[in-house]
């Protein structure tokens, strides 16, 4: 009957919805193949948000158990957390851990989720820029197959947290540059302090949504008040618990990292040693190669990382494509700014990390931009070689994507499976750190060590970081901080390569244990006996 056959339509799912429902679950496939094998935090930013969440879910308060860095000169441990790294992620891990337990996986939980969400996310943001759903559906695949993102997404860390704010925020802006609504730009700065407390450098999202907001043709006093205020809603209660704490609204010390002349600067002790007299004795000639380095890093990583280098070009093309539209120019504004931010003012961080962490505010919107730009370079070979052009576009859209979920896997397994099994890799800082503390049984005592974040997540103890420099510079820490112990280990500066050698060698230090870490490297436990 009419009724019965309108009925079985009703019950039949929207193209749009099936196509939702299959980018959740690969994307939750993927997201759980990951955290398979991601069963520990994995390095120092990933550890600190795992320990700082700790340390809220045990009432604690926003404090750190270790001192990682010496940029604010600090007096003390326990010491204020988040001055440096930003509190979502580890407010984020805490409130899964109040639920689900005290352990890494439950700290894991909320970013494996946001990280199966992405695909699905992604595919909106294909839609909402080509109305096309075999594009959509292509983008949606290539967030699930996120290549050098993956294993970071599922961890302790603001990756796939970022991602989510990113593409929220550059979403927001479009629709406000469209429907020009002060409760927009509103929800906009929301967006954006958001953005903010996940990462220190969220502050672009705030600089381009002013940008968006000076480009609108109306009410421009309006969408500039508004965003400001919904930005400063979020941020202001944070500011304020600095000011409480450290006298300041950011790290008091932050400044200092403006003069940095190498990465290991910013391990320096004492911190005044980082100051613009010295950076300006460096010379012209030495600033201006240390900037020129970090922006061929910086693009390289952007070609590789982001792009994971055969997508680059296509997300380039799709890009020049649909450069109309605001939501494809307000993502290349804001990765712009970070490029200029990570070249120019932070040259030793931005290519050690940072411009990968904030670069994947973007990659919604670059992968939505991909599939894009393949299509164009298809439709225009395809008509300089007389191509079926509909079989060329099916056949080359499925290699591409087969060429990202291979490259995926392929990742997973180089970085973190197969270094695992050879003691390399993904938390085998942790093992190593983790026999310290077996060893250290019934020992009392702050430890200074490589990664202090990740020795407090593996033992529980208070731990200092080693600083940049000299025995004569260790001692010094040892003495300020009440040093009891020293763990050295083949990752260390260089001015301790001749106690690495013979751990014996200095009459403050006595070596007491030794053993091998899980890559087969030695491991020296000394006590300060003369600090």
């Amino acid at each position: 009957s009419t009724t019965s056959r309108a009925g079985t339509a009703d019950r039949t799912p929207e193209p749009e919805t099936m196509r939702t429902i299959w980018l959740l679950l690969i994307g939750l496939a993927m997201s759980l193949l990951a955290a398979a094998w991601v069963r520990q935090p994995g390095y120092m930013d990933a550890d600190y948000y795992a320990v700082t969440a700790r340390e809220l879910t045990d009432g604690k308060g926003f404090s750190e158990p270790f001192l990682w860095n010496y940029i604010d000169d600090p007096a003390a441990i326990p010491h204020p957390s988040h001055l440096y790294w930003m509190p979502l992620p580890s407010l984020l891990a805490a409130g899964s851990m109040r639920l689900l337990g005290s352990t890494f996986r439950a700290a894991q939980a909320p970013f494996i989720l946001i990280t199966a969400l992405l695909p699905a996310f992604t595919a909106r943001i294909a839609m909402e820029l080509t109305q096309d759903r075999g594009l959509a559906w292509q983008a949606g695949l290539l967030a699930a197959f996120s290549g050098f993102f993956l294993p970071f997404m599922v961890t302790t860390d603001s990756f796939a947290l970022y991602a989510a704010i990113g593409g929220i925020a550059f979403w927001l802006m479009t629709a406000a540059l469209k429907k020009r609504t002060a409760l927009l730009w509103f929800g906009l700065g929301i967006a954006t302090g958001v953005g903010n407390l996940a990462r220190a450098d969220g502050l672009l999202l705030l600089v381009t949504g002013i940008i968006a907001a000076i480009l609108t043709k109306r009410s421009r006093a309006s969408a500039l008040g508004s965003l400001i205020l919904g930005y400063g809603l979020i941020m202001i209660p944070w500011w304020a618990r600095n000011l409480t704490v450290v006298g300041s609204i950011s790290n008091p010390g932050s400044l200092r990292l403006l003069w940095m002349l190498s990465y290991d600067d910013l391990f320096a002790f004492p911190p005044t040693l980082l100051s613009f007299e010295r950076w300006g004795r460096a010379g012209v000639t030495a600033l201006a190669e240390a900037r020129a380095t970090a922006l061929l890093w910086n693009l390289a990583r952007l070609v590789a990382e982001n792009g994971m280098v055969f997508l680059a070009p296509f997300m380039v093309l799709g890009a020049l494509r649909l450069w109309s539209k605001p939501l494809v120019r307000l993502p290349i504004y804001f990765l712009g700014l970070l490029l200029a931010a990570m070249t120019l003012v932070f040259p030793f961080i931005g290519p050690r990390g940072a411009f990968f962490h904030s670069s994947v505010a973007a990659m919604p919107v670059l992968w939505a931009l991909a599939p894009v730009g393949l299509r164009a370079a298809i439709d225009w070979a395809g008509g300089k070689r007389n191509w079926n052009v509909g079989q060329a576009q099916r056949v080359l859209s499925s290699a591409a994507l087969g060429l990202a979920a291979a490259l995926t896997i392929g990742l997973l397994a180089s970085r973190i499976v197969i270094p695992a099994r050879v003691g390399r890799g993904w938390g085998a800082s942790l093992q190593t750190y983790a026999e310290a503390g077996r060893r250290l049984t019934g020992e009392s005592g702050r430890v200074a060590v490589n990664n202090p974040p990740g020795f407090s997540f593996a033992t529980h103890r208070e731990a200092v970081v080693i600083p940049n420099g000299p025995p004569e510079t260790l001692q010094q820490v040892s003495s300020k901080f009440q040093v009891e112990w020293i763990l050295l280990e083949a990752n260390h500066p260089a001015g301790l390569d001749e106690l690495y050698t013979n751990p014996e060698s200095l009459a403050w230090l006595r070596l007491v244990d030794s053993y091998k870490d899980p890559a087969g490297q030695p491991v020296y436990l000394l006590q300060v006996i003369q600090p």
